[in-house]
């Protein structure tokens, strides 16, 4: 299983959320549960927590694209809550290169908030609301695989 190199790396915060969500998921320490679950897990585990960065490269490349595009929506939210404030300003001196200027400034805002640490959080809910399911995919095909196996152990 190949995994992804620094290409598709995801933001920090965004990793550690996900795999906060997902560390559940692994049932509870010492259970039936966890001793099957940590067999399907094993190759994106790290002492018994589940590391991002090990995920298969179609993975990572999927959740890559998804970081992109839940940036890309909050940075379009963004730019359009400071259209719609700068329109409610009392200036009516415009002219079309103003109007441009703004329009530009608005953007690159707006393109560096939800790019940062300190964002308003839409991109990482919008992330982190799907992103689960992408990594619960791969993991599922992980778990058929060594169910599937007799000896219940793939490499």
């Amino acid at each position: 299983m190949p995994v992804a190199n620094n290409r598709y790396r995801l933001r920090e915060d965004f990793a550690r959320g996900l795999a906060d969500q997902l560390q559940p998921k692994l049932g509870q320490p010492g259970s039936e549960t966890r001793k099957i679950m940590e067999k399907a897990f094993s190759p994106i585990l790290t002492d018994g927590k589940i590391d991002i960065e090990k995920l298969p490269e179609a993975a990572q490349k999927e959740l890559h694209k998804l970081q992109e595009a839940s940036e890309q929506f909050e940075s379009f939210f963004v730019k359009k809550l400071l259209s719609q404030m700068r329109q409610t300003s009392l200036s009516q001196n415009s002219t079309p290169m103003m109007d441009f200027a703004k329009d530009t400034m608005d953007q690159a805002v707006a393109d560096q908030a939800a790019k940062g640490q300190s964002t308003l959080g839409i991109a990482k809910t919008v992330f982190m609301a799907q992103a689960a399911t992408v990594v619960q995919q791969e993991m599922g095909k992980r778990a058929a695989e060594v169910a599937s196996t007799p000896s219940g152990n793939k490499s």
